[in-house]
């Protein structure tokens, strides 16, 4: 995965985030651009890696680069300041893109 196309990110972790491993990528994770509706997400969401690359001290937020798998995912979006949520069976943590 070394030629993967990436962003920056801040990424704020509803749980302790220490036991993640840093600079592997995670995968499992889908970004939600929609809303909650009678406990179903509505709306659009993306299958997306995660490569925790370092800690930010006394804090559950993490510096981190964000894939999707596929090209045709939309990618314009992330760009600097673009916030979503981060899920993987619940909502884990909010993403800000840097």
């Amino acid at each position: 995965m070394t030629d993967r196309r990436y962003v920056k990110a801040i990424i704020s972790w509803r749980r302790d985030p220490s036991q993640l491993p840093v600079n592997e990528w995670l995968r499992d994770f889908i970004i939600h651009m929609g809303e909650i509706k009678d406990r179903s997400l509505q709306g659009d969401t993306w299958t997306v890696l995660v490569r925790v690359t370092g800690h930010i001290n006394e804090t559950w937020d993490t510096h981190a680069d964000v894939a999707y798998l596929v090209d045709e995912a939309p990618w314009i979006m992330l760009e600097a300041g673009y916030s979503f949520k981060l899920w993987a069976g619940k909502d884990n943590a909010d993403v800000t893109i840097i």
